[in-house]
């Protein structure tokens, strides 16, 4: 009998921790009680995969993120747009720094902007937007698909996008606002 006990406990031990690394909705239950901005979207993942990190004059890699309320938009609904794509994390000192240029810069009528997160979840991401009023697309990317794709992997990163979706520019590290209008200046 004693055996069967031990048998079964390790049975539901291996059960439990099958479904430790699966996520089953798009935010935790603590997060359900989290407003959520409009522009933050909780979930992400790429659409086209490709094999090297995306340069200037290649078309974007397009992803694809989904908002609380459901709506789920992509990079390729932006063309015709110029879009800027800004690879970030709340601990990154500079990307802190030019969060207020990059919100200045999506208030232009003729630029995107979309932040995806670098590996944490909405619930991080979620009380960093409401408290410095960023109301730009900020996008969670938890499993690091996106970022992996296009090769942040120091942040943050910026990819200037053409109006039909190749890449017209690529900053590694901090930009000001004047850079960033610059680039966006240059895009068609």
């Amino acid at each position: 009998m004693r055996r069967l006990a031990v048998i079964a406990l390790l049975a539901l031990a291996a059960a439990l921790a099958g479904c430790a690394g699966q996520r089953t909705g798009s935010l935790s239950d603590s997060a359900a009680l989290i407003d959520i901005p409009p522009g933050v979207a909780v979930e992400s993942r790429m659409v086209d995969r490709g094999g090297s990190v995306p340069v200037p004059g290649e078309v974007a890699p397009d992803f694809a993120f989904t908002f609380a309320d459901g709506e789920t938009r992509r990079l390729s609904d932006l063309r015709g747009s110029k879009v800027v794509v800004n690879f970030w994390a709340t601990w990154c000192a500079p990307c802190e720094e030019e969060m207020p240029d990059l919100q200045r810069l999506d208030e232009r009528s003729d630029v995107v902007v979309l932040g995806v997160n670098r590996l944490e979840l909405p619930e991080v991401i979620i009380p960093f937007a409401q408290e410095r009023n960023l109301t730009f697309t900020l996008i969670a990317n938890p499993d690091g698909d996106i970022a992996e794709q296009y090769g942040a992997k120091n942040i943050p990163i910026s990819y200037f996008i053409n109006s039909d979706g190749t890449i017209g520019y690529r900053q590694l590290g901090i930009m000001t606002f004047d850079m960033m209008q610059e680039q966006v200046d240059r895009l068609r």
